[in-house]
């Protein structure tokens, strides 16, 4: 697959992880559009919890504290993560092998994108430029464009990747293996892994920038 890299200009990669637990849209038609960073108007205020038992993911509204819609996404959804821009919610379908990409206005489906086998963690680079998907079962990550929604990427970590962190630069990518008790971090420039060793079944991974 063509790789679509970090346009960017990227700072040298600092690797500066911890184990430690870490969690998780354009408007409709505007999927060709170029990815914005500007805050959605009207998307602050909600919490989107991803129900796995249920294939639903809930939105709670922030200030009467209440469930105000259902949407339904794929088979056993166990992460979510918005875009920077709060138009896209990504969430991924652990038993279906898929990412659903909600719209936040609309609260709906537009787009189901397959990935790696069993789908455990998402997150989106900064720039809102990339989606990273963690793919538990098959010792990947996916990277999908938010332009094209699709994956324009698969790159081989360790195995059983439970979570991951974009760098604070978006320059890397950090992967924790539960199963290889290693962290993969990828250079999103080139797609290269370094692997690093680190505590028994590590169960996620977050990042913090250098001190100035």
């Amino acid at each position: 697959m063509t790789r679509n890299r970090y346009t960017g200009r990227c700072a040298a990669v600092v690797l500066a992880a911890a184990v430690g637990l870490t969690g998780l849209p354009d408007p409709p038609g505007a999927r060709a559009a170029a990815p914005s960073a500007r805050p959605a108007h009207g998307a602050s205020g909600h919490v989107y919890v991803a129900n796995l038992h249920s294939d639903t993911v809930s939105v709670v509204d922030t200030r009467s504290g209440t469930v105000v819609d259902t949407v339904p996404v794929g088979d056993g959804p166990d992460s979510v993560a918005l875009s920077p821009d709060g138009a896209r919610l990504y969430v991924t379908d652990s038993a279906a092998d898929t990412v659903s990409v909600v719209d936040t206005r609309t609260r709906t489906v537009v787009e189901t994108v397959t990935v790696g086998h069993e789908p455990s963690r998402v997150t989106v680079s900064p720039d809102n430029r990339n989606v990273y998907v963690a793919n538990v079962g098959g010792g990947t990550v996916s990277v999908i464009s938010p332009r094209t929604l699709a994956v324009t990427d698969t790159i081989a970590v360790g195995d059983g990747p439970n979570g991951l962190a974009v760098g604070p630069d978006g320059c890397s990518v950090h992967v924790s293996n539960f199963d290889s008790d290693s962290l993969s971090v990828i250079d999103t420039r080139t797609g290269r892994t370094v692997t690093v060793p680190v505590g028994d079944g590590p169960t996620g991974v977050t990042t913090q920038a250098p001190p100035h």
